[in-house]
């Protein structure tokens, strides 16, 4: 058998929501035929059936104690569940943005994203952004394509003693008198103390805003636009995690701005 046939055969395995539930509850605990139906409200017969697929899968094992285990093979596969979760429930969201755009490293580990809060709506996203500004108490970093409009809440932030480290493109969107703005924020001089630290690239498609206990990434649109009607946020371990990892894949690239005057 190649690949594709091991794999599909798997899959048919996986088809299945009881074969599914069953995999969850044994993955906290061995457990009877008996106890298993009361717990998932099946008859004994369905378990049965269900648990002789998945022993001749590999993926549970009966055990001398009558009880039924999950394999090493079952958590492998189980734990690839959070992926599958996260893209069947934003299907409709996806068939309108772009995710190739991501490292493969990243689009791999997808499935920290699966408890995320779907944001939706302009005002609702900008909101949240703004949250995750005021909420740092250690640190911001963020990867931005255009100005939020934010400048004052980031530099009462810095002046409290949170780092910041911040990643622009290099056509930045932004409005005209904005480093005016910045000037009279003092934002410039933080720059010179180093309190903020700033680099460059040539293009990104996702915006990405995190502290040190909550993150937001949006993604883009299929012409390769941030699309600001919707962000993923996340506080759990994992998803910051991914988002710490996320950002410094891109600090190492990006290039430090060395002139003060910079509209960023």
């Amino acid at each position: 058998m190649d690949k594709f046939e091991i794999v599909s055969s798997n899959f048919l395995e996986l088809a299945s929501e009881q074969r599914l539930r069953i995999l969850s509850a044994l993955n906290s605990k061995p457990y009877r035929v008996s106890k298993l139906a009361k717990k998932l409200d099946v008859t004994s017969q369905e378990i049965h059936r269900n648990l002789e697929r998945l022993s001749n899968a590999g993926f549970v094992i009966k055990k001398s104690d009558e009880h039924y285990h999950i394999t090493t093979i079952g958590q492998l596969m189980l734990s690839q569940m959070p992926i599958m979760f996260f893209i069947t429930k934003n299907q409709k969201y996806f068939s309108t943005h772009d995710i190739g755009i991501l490292p493969t490293k990243f689009s791999r580990r997808l499935g920290v994203l699966e408890n995320c809060e779907h944001i939706q709506g302009v005002t609702n996203v900008l909101d949240k952004w703004k949250k995750i500004y005021q909420n740092s108490t250690e640190f911001i970093h963020d990867i931005i394509s255009e100005s939020p409009g934010m400048d004052e809440i980031l530099v009462k932030r810095i002046n409290k003693g949170v780092k910041y480290r911040h990643i622009v493109t290099s056509d930045l969107d932004e409005p005209e008198d904005r480093t005016s703005k910045l000037k009279k924020l003092g934002y410039y001089d933080l720059i010179k103390s180093q309190k903020i630290e700033r680099k460059e690239i040539m293009t990104t498609k996702t915006i990405l805003i995190l502290n040190e206990k909550e993150a937001g990434i949006i993604f883009p649109t299929f012409d390769g636009t941030p699309d600001l009607r919707h962000m993923f946020y996340g506080n759990s371990s994992m998803f910051l995690d991914w988002a710490v990892d996320y950002f410094e894949h891109y600090w190492k690239k990006a290039k430090k701005i060395s002139r003060v005057s910079h509209n960023a």
